[in-house]
């Protein structure tokens, strides 16, 4: 006879859950001075979850986090807005100052116009005066409608293009000096655009964070370690590999760093969950020199995601396991298995490879050298297309 084991249900907001105390959550100290707390909550969603984020975000403020991750693209910063209300008027907290909140300018809005309005309207929605940490989403205006698909194409899409970019980037620090915003910073910047921006920045005007996708089986050490180095806190999205995540983001390439061997022996040694064990390597690698982005809709996994920024569970020799160390002795679990791969935000000159998003092949200083790569580009293709056997289309 079949054991009957009892259902997990993926929504469950149970109030007998206690919650941490917000100040044994560890922070990171940016180099504006600002402490942040390592564990973000995030308000990312798939459809599935977008009905119940009001829900599960007040749960969670409830339950001790006191850093709130959104962003204008994931078209719910109204619904955190109410949840704050509804934590203040519950007396979780005393004011939206309780919180560090995350926020973003989507790519719809990087025109030199379009900044202010923008975040004008996030800070209008979330209820607050000012934002703690405001992240340029991504390094380029490319947009696609809400609920793309992922064979979705833009066709006005572009690269980086450092003069546009710093064209958004001022109209940011504009705001900053508006105290609208205390810190600015930017997310899934490469090293190149990353140099780029800094060479052309002040002091006020630097970046404090990079948020990326890191998570065990795609650990990005070699750009976390130059960003820091550079002065950039990294925080990590996807840091339990987003198993609910939206199907255009969902490729046969991809593998579950919670159902990895190594992370469900590591585990069960721990007597943990194997979530635990990734938001607890997030927490402490690298000199607990950042943070992680983590999201749930249960009460007791929003309690335990917060756990792994209160206490250091895993063991050096653990954590060795996982990130290794650059010999054979130790090689770690990295798998270069990225989860966001970006393919809906492709220019034509890409030619379909998500790939150039990340590695720094298609990187313009100026409007003039985008323009005339374009028109070399063209020229070649078009040779290419009559000439090869086989051309990528």
């Amino acid at each position: 006879m079949a054991e009957n084991k009892p259902k997990l249900e993926p929504v469950l907001f149970d109030k007998s859950v206690k919650a941490i105390d917000p100040e044994s959550v560890r922070k990171v100290k940016l180099p504006s001075g600002v402490m942040m707390p390592i564990a973000a909550f995030g308000t990312f969603h798939s459809d599935w979850a977008q009905e119940y984020m009001k829900d599960a975000t007040l749960e969670a403020i409830r339950l001790g986090w006191r850093h709130i991750d959104t962003a204008r693209a994931y078209e719910n910063e109204d619904v955190v807005g109410e949840a704050i209300k509804e934590a203040i008027g519950a007396g979780y907290i005393s004011s939206a100052d309780d919180l560090f909140i995350t926020g973003k300018l989507w790519n719809g809005h990087m025109a030199k116009k379009d900044v202010v309005p923008a975040l004008d309207n996030t800070l209008k929605a979330l209820g607050v005066d000012k934002i703690d940490m405001y992240l340029n989403h991504w390094p380029w205006p490319n947009v696609h409608v809400p609920g793309a698909s992922g064979d979705y194409r833009n066709p006005n899409a572009v690269p980086y293009i450092h003069e546009d970019f710093m064209e958004t980037w001022g109209e940011i620090v504009n705001q900053k000096k508006a105290g609208k915003i205390v810190d600015v910073g930017i997310s899934n910047h490469t090293k190149v655009t990353l140099d780029l921006l800094l060479a052309d920045v002040d002091d006020f005007s630097r970046p404090v964070v990079n948020q990326m996708e890191m998570h065990p089986l795609f650990q990005q050490t070699e750009l976390r370690r130059y960003m820091y180095e550079r002065g950039i806190v990294c925080t990590g999205y996807m840091s339990l590999g987003s198993p609910q995540r939206p199907g255009r983001d969902t490729f046969k390439e991809h593998r579950a760093d919670m159902f990895d061997p190594r992370i469900l022996a590591i585990a069960k040694e721990a007597g943990v969950t194997p979530a635990r064990v990734c938001l607890s390597w997030a927490a402490q690698r690298e000199n607990k020199t950042g943070g992680y982005v983590a999201m749930a809709t249960r009460s007791d996994w929003i309690q335990e995601n917060l756990k792994s920024a209160t206490e250091d569970i895993l063991t050096p020799e653990q954590m060795l396991r996982i990130s290794g160390d650059d010999t054979d002795a130790n090689p770690g679990i990295d798998a270069n298995n990225r989860l966001i791969w970006g393919q809906v935000f492709l220019w034509p000159e890409a030619l379909g490879d998500w790939r150039v998003l990340w590695n720094d092949s298609q990187v313009f200083k100026t409007r003039d050298g985008y323009m005339k790569f374009k028109e070399s580009f063209q020229r070649h293709y078009k040779v290419w297309q009559e000439t090869a056997v086989s051309v990528p289309r």
